[in-house]
């Protein structure tokens, strides 16, 4: 991020989310809004380091869990109430989808951070090991 506009970048990012650190859609558009009006000079510039940090924000809140079975509510509530408690002091979005390639199991997606544990990750392990 270029160092001349960090300062305003972060602070429209913070604009953009509540109290609890969530980027909300009509919180961005009141800042995207506000941008138009006052048209700072390099606004392009702002706005694509702005779209930038908001896409690295949203990374963060989210949880992307793929499952080897179709969810069902109680799977679904179970894994929100873990993620709840495991993320006391930041907001968490909870994306949950059926991966048939898994066969059984699960893998979660959190920013960078990949936990796997399937018949599909075992498979591969054991497959491995016969090649080495």
């Amino acid at each position: 991020m270029s160092s001349k506009y960090n300062n305003l970048v972060r602070e429209l990012v913070k604009r953009s989310s509540n109290e609890h650190g969530v980027v909300e859609e009509t919180l961005v558009k009141d800042v995207l809004s506000g941008l138009k009006e006052g048209n700072p000079p390099r606004h392009r510039e702002i706005l694509k380091l702005y779209l930038t940090e908001i896409r690295k924000t949203l990374r963060q809140q989210l949880v992307e869990v793929e499952l080897g079975c179709q969810p069902n509510d109680s799977i679904i509530s179970a894994l929100k109430a873990k993620i709840d408690d495991l993320a006391a002091s930041q907001s968490l979005e909870l994306q949950v989808s059926t991966n048939e390639n898994l066969i059984a199991g699960y893998r979660i997606r959190l920013v960078d951070d990949v936990f796997e544990d399937s018949i599909q990750s075992r498979l591969s392990k054991l497959s491995q090991s016969f090649t080495s």
